[in-house]
């Protein structure tokens, strides 16, 4: 459903006949009209009737993530540099930040699309605006809006929109109250403010709009459909969405039927259920059907064979009592029901195992193929950054066609403090188009509610911060330490510019974005800190993200580099899936000593090709890796080989033998410092989270184990998955240059890491 809200029955008359919305009779406090999948909603004037109607409208309708919202109406200009008043009267603005008057909290509605419309900010004030209300408007425009020329270095082009609008700034009396309200029903990337400029506010000091023969009234509405057509088509595209939504549901609840079903006929608990929901959400991703689900069962565990069998055994020939206690088994229907919970758990493991034997996991990229090139100085293509696979196609005829998705990075929100600082002016620099948004703090666009990660990851934003707080963490249990007694990592990216999709990430944050920390001095004084009170620091830069990914947007590697060469005592890891041409030239360029690069440790993850391709979209290749592990071992660098984490196929066995061939033949395994192998393992709020943001992927509906809180493979295929890899890997490294993750107890405690502490 679309939900349209609008101050008043005047700015959206129009549209109400264009659409041909019909008045909606009822005793609900709010005049509404509504039409094919549009709900329209007049709301009075100013922000306490805007938050009540709102309200109200989503809990009447019984609101829920995936509707979307669109509010329009009409605002007032605060003029900002080189501005006249013709040129913004009877346009239309998509609203990009929202700013309460009152209380000066701010609000982020997510921009993906692209659309047919200028941006803006805006303010939500309390009264109508007057000149005297405000401070001096070209200062409140430069302050709050985004004056490029301000933050990034002369000679740099300010970026100018659809319509050659920028930095503009518009005033209502609504739109945040719509926001506060709308997000305990949707999801930002759902909202959708469109505001009509038909005045500058109240002054008698101030220029007379230019329609003096008509009414005041007549005058907003000559402005307000002035652009009608973009605003009619755009609602269109609103209203596709909003069928395909539908259908999506309808889906959903036809699944949510079968597995009803199923459920009553294995008399399945609580928890049963649960693993039967993911385990046939993973069946069906391989292409494998209800119905076919259902025959295996029957097969295999219907009554019926139970039946025959009760009649051979039969001394006295009498079938049709037989036949009448089998019949408790079978409904009327014919559906598979068994005799009891304990027929339903065999039968649960059973189907488990057909489909893990059985089925060959197909998984494609079915996103926008929307990718961000980031180039380094030599211009060579580094990191594409890819949207997260949702498992299922993109329906035909996809509406968002239309309205393309926005490139990634095209909205960059940066904290205020951090505007005038070179680190963001570099970054700038770089993007050139990009809407440029200060905010006060990452946590306000990147900690919002409701957030979709798939969603979002058709148009990544880029977030410049500032980290607070703790910077040093110590390592997780479910990763290795290599032996190291001070092993620590930091984070310097929250997200990673690939996507794999088997990415603890997409269950550890809430968005998709990407917040970089640019505060640098501060991580090293922490280092310093460290080094000073524990004699000496392991520490992996890019934990959990791939920072020489991001190597071409800032040099965080490079940095990290020259503070190497100033502490004998510290030794860095950096992990990666990049590879290539381009990596190795940054490598080579890296300032670093012989002996610092003796202290640098490059950790190449490496996966079949065939795994890459299904499972770490944006990533290098395997021969681009390869290709990088060898000259990071001719320019004197320490190089990991990390198969870590093993994820699982129908031909495992195969892929990976093929892997180890390759690398055998290709990498002289006596250079290298050390390998680390594992399977797939993630904690149980992670999974949880994953399962919720992308429901249609096989990694999240995968029927894991668990064990003290963390899923992992069936234990007899992980320990075949890990041996064979270790076995094989015996064969060219000695076993001291083996890590594989050891965690097989209950409570999920690295078992090194449990011997260390009960030693101290």
């Amino acid at each position: 459903m679309v939900y349209i809200f609008a101050a008043h029955k005047g700015e959206v008359e129009h549209l109400i006949k264009k659409l041909s919305l019909g008045k909606r009779k009822t005793s609900f406090p709010f005049l509404q009209y509504e039409g094919e999948e549009i709900l329209l909603t007049i709301t009075g004037q100013g922000q306490i009737n805007a938050s009540a109607s709102v309200a109200s409208t989503l809990q009447e309708e019984k609101a829920k993530k995936g509707d979307l919202l669109l509010s329009l109406g009409s605002a007032a200009a605060i003029l900002g540099r080189k501005r006249t008043s013709e040129d913004l009267l009877g346009h239309w603005f998509w609203i990009h930040s929202l700013e309460q008057e009152s209380t000066g909290r701010k609000f982020y509605p997510d921009l993906l699309y692209k659309p047919d419309f200028p941006e803006a900010g805006l303010i939500t004030g309390d009264k109508i605006l007057e000149l005297d209300f405000m401070e001096n408007r070209d200062t409140v425009s430069e302050r709050r809006g985004d004056s490029r020329e301000q933050i990034v270095s002369k000679g740099h082009s300010d970026s100018e929109d659809v319509s050659g609008f920028s930095n503009t700034f518009l005033y209502d009396m609504e739109s945040a109250a719509v926001f506060q309200a709308a997000n305990f029903y949707l999801a930002p990337e759902d909202f959708f403010f469109l505001r009509c400029v038909t005045d500058f506010g109240v002054s008698l000091g101030e220029e007379k709009l230019p329609f003096f023969p008509l009414s005041r009234q007549e005058r907003m509405q000559a402005l307000l459909q002035k652009e009608e057509d973009k605003v009619l088509r755009f609602i269109g595209f609103l209203q596709k969405k909003s069928i395909e939504r539908r259908k999506e549901e309808e889906e959903e609840t036809a699944f949510r039927q079968q597995l009803q079903s199923l459920s009553e006929s294995l008399h399945c608990s609580f928890v049963m259920e649960k693993q039967l929901e993911r385990l046939l959400r993973y069946a069906f991703l391989q292409g494998i059907s209800a119905e076919e689900v259902r025959e295996y069962l029957e097969q295999n565990f219907g009554r019926r064979n139970a039946g025959n069998d009760a009649l051979q055994d039969s001394e006295n020939g009498a079938k049709e009592e037989v036949l009448k206690g089998v019949g408790k088994d079978i409904d009327k229907q014919g559906r598979l029901t068994l005799i009891d919970k304990r027929a339903g758990k065999k039968a649960l493991s059973s189907l488990k195992e057909w489909i893990l034997s059985e089925r060959i996991l197909q998984v494609k990229c079915n996103g926008s193929g929307n990718l961000l090139q980031i180039r380094d100085n030599d211009s060579e293509a580094i990191s594409p950054i890819p949207c997260e696979r949702s498992g299922r196609p993109l329906p035909e005829g996809k509406c968002e066609k239309s309205y393309p998705y926005q490139e990634h990075f095209q909205h960059i929100y940066v904290e205020e403090t951090l505007l005038q600082s070179p680190e963001t002016k570099g970054i700038l620099q770089k993007f050139p188009k990009a809407k440029v948004i200060p905010i006060k703090h990452y946590k306000d666009v990147f900690n919002r509610k409701k957030q979709g990660r798939l969603a979002q990851s058709h148009s990544r934003k880029l977030i410049l911060a500032k980290k607070e707080g703790q910077r040093l963490y110590d390592g997780a249990v479910v990763c290795q330490d290599f032996s190291e007694s001070h092993f620590c990592y930091t984070s310097l990216l929250m997200n990673c510019p690939f996507h794999c999709a088997y990415c603890y990430l997409q269950g550890m944050y809430p968005s998709s974005n990407l917040v970089m920390f640019l505060n640098l001095e501060d991580y090293f004084a922490d280092c310093r800190k460290w080094i000073a009170e524990k004699g000496s620091l392991y520490l992996c830069i890019s934990y959990d993200t791939d920072l020489l990914a991001m190597e071409g947007i800032y040099p965080y590697v490079e940095e990290f580099a020259r503070f190497l060469n100033q502490e004998n005592a510290l030794r860095i890891e950096v992990r990666t899936k990049a590879g290539g041409e381009g990596l190795w030239r940054k490598m080579q360029r890296l300032p670093l000593s012989s002996e610092g690069r003796k202290r640098m440790i490059f950790a190449f993850t490496l996966s079949p090709e065939e795994i890459i391709e299904e499972a770490e979209e944006g990533t290098a290749r395997l021969s681009s890796r390869i290709f990088a592990i060898q000259k990071a071992l001719e320019e004197g660098y320490l190089v990991r080989l990390c198969f870590d984490p093993m994820i699982y196929h129908p031909r495992w066995k195969e892929l990976y033998g093929a892997l180890l061939q390759e690398v055998f033949e290709k990498i002289p395994m006596e250079q290298i410092h050390d390998c680390s192998l594992g399977s797939f393992r993630i904690s149980e709020s992670y999974l949880k989270a994953m399962g919720k943001a992308l429901p249609h992927s096989p990694h999240t509906q995968f029927p894991y184990e668990n064990t003290g809180g963390y899923y992992h493979y069936p234990k007899v295929l992980m320990e075949e998955m890990e041996g064979f890899l270790y076995s094989r890997l015996l064969e060219r490294l000695p076993k001291e240059k083996i890590f594989r993750w050891d965690n097989r107890e209950a409570d999920g405690v690295n078992e090194k890491k449990r011997q260390a502490g009960t030693k101290t």
